[in-house]
């Protein structure tokens, strides 16, 4: 069954958030990686309406149909001030988290900012600490005139085949249907998508530290899947990452499989659920 209220918005912080949903029961939000979109979790939600939870999926700040969030000041946190209203809004006040690649440091986040909020988290390929911490220039060139002019002719066309070729990491050891591309790689390859991109990946190297730290005192259940073929993470480095802020995490490892487990094993996925 097909994901109802497919174009439901709600209104977070000024800012228009596309989210879909299906199931009722407890609530899972469901968070997706960088880029992505909520269709992300699309193979899930035919497991999701046999079973008593409801899936609740956003398109990301920035990705997809979501607008990009707005601040009048610097703020790396403000990602995670907004899904704690859209927990308000949509998920009855607290909610299992479940983040995919990027998305499992941004449930980290939430978890770290507002622990009154979460039941627990579960993360597919998580991806919650950068190799590289420096912080890109991109976001504050693109609000001058000039400057945001050219970077939003040229950057799309610069970022071709570094995102088809990243398509094609997170899908091995799967190969990418013809459509996928076709569909998708346009919508990756926006300006407003690359800079979201951009943003998401100068908060998590500007507020990952702190994160770690507040999540070491935090006592909920934790869950992580890694595919064995992953050709877009350096896993181990991540399981580090993990044993690091949340020692008591449980972690698996699936076989003959890559990075896009949502996409491409979603049985696996929704294992971690029982």
């Amino acid at each position: 069954m097909a994901f109802r209220d497919m174009n439901s918005f709600v209104n977070i912080l000024d800012t228009r958030i596309s989210f879909s949903e299906i199931g009722s029961g407890e609530a899972y939000l469901a968070l997706h990686g960088n880029p992505g979109s909520r269709k992300d979790f699309s193979g899930m939600s035919e497991k999701f309406n046999r079973e008593n939870c409801r899936l609740i999926i956003p398109d990301r700040p920035g990705h997809n149909c979501s607008e990009e969030l707005l601040s009048p000041v610097a703020d790396p946190y403000i990602d995670a001030k907004a899904y704690a209203q859209f927990i308000d809004k949509q998920c009855g006040g607290k909610s299992w988290l479940i983040g995919y690649s990027f998305g499992a440091f941004v449930a980290c986040k939430i978890a770290a900012e507002f622990p009154e909020k979460v039941k627990g988290i579960i993360m597919y390929s998580p991806y919650i600490k950068p190799k590289d911490e420096s912080v890109s220039s991109l976001p504050k060139h693109s609000k001058n005139p000039f400057l945001g002019t050219i970077l939003g002719i040229f950057k799309p066309l610069l970022a071709q085949e570094p995102s088809k070729k990243r398509i094609v990491d997170s899908f091995y050891p799967v190969v990418p249907e013809e459509s996928y591309f076709s569909t998708w790689l346009p919508r990756y390859t926006r300006f407003e998508t690359l800079l979201a991109e951009v943003n998401d990946c100068n908060w998590m190297a500007l507020t990952y530290k702190a994160v770690f730290e507040k999540l070491k005192n935090l006592d909920i259940p934790v869950k992580a899947l890694f595919g064995n073929s992953d050709k877009f993470l350096d896993i181990e480095f991540q399981k580090n990452a993990l044993a690091e802020c949340l020692p008591k995490a449980q972690i698996f490892v699936a076989d003959n499989a890559g990075h896009a487990l949502p996409i491409n094993n979603p049985e696996k996925c929704f294992e971690l659920l029982d």
